[in-house]
């Protein structure tokens, strides 16, 4: 009877330290989250409308001095501008000398990849004045000049067939003088240094802000970042994995941080930092480095033409960011069964529910490393702490805590 009773006595003194393990480890993690709270709106409020006409900034634009170059990288861009907008409408929009009526993009949504630029066009799509766009061509990266085949601006993959992407939304913007166009390839950003209609490197100094600049000066840009440490996990799962495979186990996504961060640290010590973001290799790893390319679009666009969002900001209030890039676009103000209507729709490419966990030394590792580009990072967007992530990761101690004490009491 007594080695039943010590049995008991010590099941329960197990117990007892268990729900003491788990009220400190839940203390901690909402002293942690505490600690990194962020209001997801307050950043909004530094949104401003267009105080300009796309006609006025195309009339008035004065070519940089390495003009000839940006043209050479591609000059088929101007072989189809106009000399001037037709200023009837608040798109760039001209008739051309066949009769054509024809549309450029207002906007683009330019990254970044695996952080909500899908769910963010696909909601902005259902806007009255929102005329039909394109969705990730990716021509100014992916496209090369010359063309080499219809590539995703078709026929012949060059900027004529570029602007054809947007000729529905043309005759849509004719009879609705007020409507805009855009599109959303979220490689653009982050591909600054790297291509400009194809590979950089392989025969201009040029960047493509600069070649995009140049021939839409007026363009608005959005960018809408994430926690890097979860995007790379996502684009990890979402880029090798075909829709009939399982997915792939956390030992291998370890396997590829190790690999990865291993070949970047390589890369800096024989080249140097600036050259290895225009290598863009390893690419999923170099997408995080989000402060790394801000400079290149800061240095041609003006400030008031780029909008930096944040992924989890948006998730966590829809509304208010949705809202804050129609202020972005000039676009009217919706009404609240509009925005009811927006908000009633399913997440569009939402998959990371999906994935397995990733080890907690995985993304420790991950958080180590990206923790001086996020510095940089809240420094370049006026030292504001959300972009430094410190409340994703508070979040996720808490789950893994969580996830601890629940294996321990089982």
């Amino acid at each position: 009877m007594r080695g039943r009773g010590e049995a008991v006595a010590s099941v329960l003194l197990l117990a007892a330290a268990a729900s003491l393990l788990r009220s400190a480890l839940a203390a901690a993690a909402a002293a942690a989250a505490a600690g990194a709270a962020v209001d997801p709106v307050s950043y909004l409020s530094k949104v401003t409308s267009p105080s300009y006409h796309v006609a006025d900034v195309w009339a008035a634009y004065v070519p940089p001095p390495n003009h000839a170059e940006v043209v050479k990288a591609a000059p088929d861009t101007w072989e189809v501008l106009p000399k001037a907008f037709d200023k009837a409408y608040r798109n760039p929009c001209w008739t051309d000398d066949t009769g054509r009526f024809r549309c450029a993009p207002y906007f683009q949504i330019i990254g970044v990849s695996k952080c909500g630029t899908t769910d963010l066009y696909g909601r902005l799509r259902r806007h009255p004045d929102l005329a039909d766009g394109a969705k990730g061509p990716h021509f100014w990266d992916e496209c090369p000049h010359p063309p080499k085949g219809a590539c995703t601006a078709p026929p012949n993959g060059d900027f004529d067939g570029y602007v054809n992407l947007f000729e529905k939304g043309a005759t849509q913007i004719k009879s609705n003088p007020l409507a805009i166009v855009g599109e959303a390839s979220s490689n653009t950003y982050t591909g600054v240094y790297t291509f400009v209609r194809g590979l950089a490197r392989l025969k201009t100094n040029i960047t493509l802000a600069q070649l995009i600049h140049a021939a839409q000066p007026y363009q608005r840009q959005i960018i809408i970042m994430r926690d890097p440490v979860a995007r790379y996990y996502s684009a990890f799962h979402y880029y090798r994995r075909k829709p009939s495979e399982p997915f792939e186990g956390p030992d291998k996504f370890h396997e590829r941080v190790e690999r990865d961060i291993k070949n970047w640290k390589a890369c800096v010590a024989r080249h140097g930092q600036p050259e290895c973001v225009k290598r863009y290799e390893p690419q999923q790893l170099v997408k995080g480095m989000y402060a790394e390319f801000v400079d290149a679009w800061t240095a041609v666009f003006p400030r008031q033409q780029l909008l930096f969002l944040r992924t989890e900001d948006y998730k966590a209030a829809p509304r208010e960011h949705l809202q804050a890039v129609m202020k972005f676009l000039g676009m009217r103000e919706l009404s609240d069964s509009e925005t009811g209507s927006l908000m009633r729709l399913r997440r569009f490419n939402a998959q990371s529910e999906k994935y397995p966990r990733m080890w907690p030394r995985s993304r420790k590792l991950l958080e180590e490393f990206y923790r001086p580009f996020n510095e940089k990072l809240a420094a370049l967007m006026g030292n504001d702490p959300r972009f430094l992530w410190a409340d994703t990761a508070a979040k996720a101690a808490a789950q893994y805590a969580d996830a601890a004490t629940a294996a321990q009491v089982a």
